[in-house]
């Protein structure tokens, strides 16, 4: 199994409780760890960008406010990275997103859609 196909499915088993964005992503965290994978928070990718989370090549983003336009401008600035292959946004909001971002594969998944 990818690291992609671990990272959502361990991100879809779960029904995450939080508070803040903050919050959100340390539950994440905590889930992927508990996966088995090794998880970077906070990771620098340049003097603007710095992404949510990171496993391997795939950069997790995590988005409970803001408009789907600046998400997707933001994930295609991270896509430029050499060190990030695919992405996977992790959102309470949007759910149509497109498939590329930057020329980089792009999962989203929809916490609400994973409460159901």
């Amino acid at each position: 199994m990818s690291a992609l196909d671990q990272v959502s499915s361990a991100i879809r088993g779960h029904r995450f409780r939080y508070s803040d964005e903050e919050d959100l992503q340390e539950g994440i965290a905590a889930v992927l760890t508990a996966a088995g994978l090794d998880v970077q928070r906070e990771v620098i990718l340049d003097e603007r960008d710095r992404i949510d989370l990171l496993v391997g090549s795939v950069g997790i983003e995590v988005k409970v406010a803001g408009s789907a336009e600046d998400a997707l401008r933001q994930l295609v600035r991270y896509a430029q990275h050499p060190e990030i292959e695919q992405l996977v946004l992790v959102t309470s909001q949007y759910q149509r997103l497109p498939k590329v971002a930057g020329g980089k594969p792009l999962t989203t998944i929809s916490l609400a859609l994973a409460a159901l």
